[in-house]
């Protein structure tokens, strides 16, 4: 967001997953200290503190150790080609 704000003609900023569950939302605000990414007014506000705004909280990661990952299944048309994903 930081790098948004300093562009003097910035439109707009993506966001990947922003609708999540309170679960998931719950564990960035465990980890990072504070909720992540909460739109307000309909904007998002620039952090106040230096760098990324946030340090992480290296204790709190032990809690949520890593699972792997859970890719797409590929998917196919109906003649059994392979779908772009």
């Amino acid at each position: 967001l930081h790098v948004d704000a300093a562009i003097p003609n910035f439109l707009c900023q993506e966001i990947c997953g922003a609708v999540q569950s309170k679960e998931i939302n719950d564990v960035w605000a465990d980890i990072m200290g504070f909720p992540a990414m909460r739109m307000v007014d309909g904007r998002y506000p620039l952090p106040q503190k230096p760098g990324l705004g946030f340090e992480i909280q290296e204790a709190v990661l032990k809690k949520y150790p890593f699972q792997g990952t859970r890719p797409f299944p590929p998917a196919f048309h109906a003649d059994g080609s392979l779908a772009a994903q």
